[in-house]
């Protein structure tokens, strides 16, 4: 019973945060806040020393739970912090995230995956389990390096394959930065095209 309610709150999550950044957009645009990249800086610049913390513990979230669409929460930390800083927190949060889906992975199993899956993706995530090791590494580097791949679905994949911890982080310390940048930068030029002016 207390499972089904954690899958269905698990499952609905991602939507409420779509919902969110609409209404934090409207909001935005009603009080100012998205007229310039300074205006949005300043908002959440509000949060005083804590918003770094806040924000490096959301992308954290972010990897476990996807509460906004991927990339979107990068953008936010570009436009709060600067580009390279908001970056580097970026990757900070993101990399603690899959350090720990690795370890859940590995200590609950297909459980795990199960509960952080939808059906669908559920099947994806099995069919990539059949890999070897190597394989494994392969589709890793891939997925890190193609913007907007299921990179963070291959890093679940690898916490139940037969990866060891080290190689695994071998491969995310180095591509992750790449991966986070590309769609980073990518969305952040779309945001400066048709929302900032």
């Amino acid at each position: 019973m207390g499972r089904k309610i954690l899958n269905r709150v698990i499952y609905v999550l991602p939507i409420i945060g779509v919902i969110c950044f609409v209404v934090l957009v409207i909001y935005g645009y009603s009080k100012g806040i998205f007229h310039s990249v300074q205006s949005l800086q300043a908002f959440i610049k509000q949060f005083g020393e804590y918003a770094v913390f806040i924000f490096i513990f959301l992308q954290m979230v972010q990897v476990i739970v996807p509460i906004l669409p991927g990339g979107i929460s990068t953008v936010v930390g570009m436009l709060m912090f600067g580009n390279i800083q908001g970056l580097v927190y970026s990757y900070i949060g993101l990399i603690i995230g899959e350090i720990i889906v690795y370890w859940l992975a590995r200590y609950y199993g297909k459980s795990f995956a199960r509960l952080i899956l939808t059906k669908k993706r559920y099947l994806t995530f099995e069919k990539m389990l059949d890999r070897p090791e190597k394989g494994i590494k392969k589709l890793m580097i891939v997925t890190l390096l193609v913007p907007f791949a299921p990179d963070d679905l291959v890093c679940l994949v690898a916490g139940l394959a037969e990866l060891p911890f080290k190689e695994y982080m071998k491969i995310l310390l180095v591509f992750k930065l790449w991966s986070v940048a590309t769609y980073g930068y990518a969305i952040l030029f779309l945001f400066n095209r048709f929302l900032i002016q």
